[in-house]
């Protein structure tokens, strides 16, 4: 008898976990807003679902990733969310960037329903999801995350187990941290070469050769020299929205982050220019257009 297996939020990344999760052969159950995404989980064999509640009523495992801490309340706990199906038993997989308590807030209302949430995290693109390298952090319930390990197996790798609950979120702040930084760093050092008249194919090609390489360099630099931001369905999500936990908490820390507040500037000048919806690789286009350097590709 297949497992089912609930995904809400068929974004860039849920959507890529639950076509890797319909490979892995799962009866795979899907909610989006987007009549588009919907149709591409049907097209790897995928169903629907109307409401959270009505796949709460027959999935056994429920992944959600969503853009904001009010979804992921609606879904987990609001009037035809996952709780009001009144099923017992159920394991959510909480894939979220989201502040710990809103987290923890919605654990403890799931656990009167007796439905137990996981604080998981990934880190990683569509196209590494999709090769079945995506690195993923879990928190929370032992043994509800030991009763996962299939479906964790379909699209984690590597795999953390990371003990206390929010520990996941919090090594994801830590990441998205770099990330931003890192993106704004290779969109940087591309114009500068550019600007000085090196070819920007052959830079990437040597920097991939040298102790300068980074991961965010293979993946976004690579954008950048082709000019295409949208094949990787990624935007600005972390500046939109991630960057605001990251920078309260360091404010409530008391740990200093001038490279990471410069960073993000830029990130606010690509949104400010219409970059949102594109991938964050187009940082290279503000900084192009800043050093004067012509042929911009410009927002959709």
């Amino acid at each position: 008898m297949s497992v089912t297996v609930g995904v809400i939020g068929l974004g860039a990344m849920g959507s890529a976990i639950a076509i890797r999760l319909t490979q892995a052969g799962f009866d795979v159950i899907g909610i989006d807003l987007h009549e588009r995404n919907m149709a591409e989980l049907e097209d790897h064999g995928g169903r629907r679902a109307a409401t959270p509640r009505a796949m709460a009523e027959e999935a056994d495992f429920i992944l959600t990733s969503l853009p904001s801490a009010e979804a992921f309340h609606d879904v987990t706990t609001g009037q035809t969310g996952i709780a009001a199906a009144g099923r017992p038993g159920i394991t959510v997989i909480d894939t979220c960037t989201l502040a710990v308590d809103d987290k923890a807030e919605a654990a403890r209302r799931l656990d009167d329903s007796d439905i137990t949430l996981l604080d998981c995290t990934v880190s990683g693109s569509r196209a590494t999801c999709l090769a079945g390298d995506l690195a993923t952090f879990a928190s929370g319930d032992k043994e509800a995350y030991e009763r996962a390990a299939d479906v964790f197996a379909a699209f984690a790798n590597p795999l953390h187990w990371m003990g206390e609950f929010g520990n996941a979120s919090r090594i994801k702040y830590v990441l998205n941290y770099l990330v931003c930084i890192n993106n704004a760093a290779s969109a940087e050092a591309l114009a500068y070469a550019t600007k000085m008249g090196l070819d920007p194919h052959q830079v990437y090609d040597l920097v991939n050769t040298s102790v300068a390489r980074s991961r965010i360099w293979e993946l976004r630099a690579k954008m950048m020299v082709d000019g295409d931001y949208t094949t990787s369905r990624g935007t600005y999500n972390i500046s939109r929205k991630d960057a605001k936990i990251i920078g309260a908490i360091a404010q409530e820390i008391e740990s200093p982050a001038p490279v990471f507040t410069a960073a993000l500037q830029q990130h606010y000048a690509a949104m400010a220019q219409g970059y949102s919806n594109m991938d964050t690789a187009s940082l290279y286009e503000i900084y192009k257009r800043a050093a004067g350097i012509d042929d911009i590709v410009e927002p959709e």
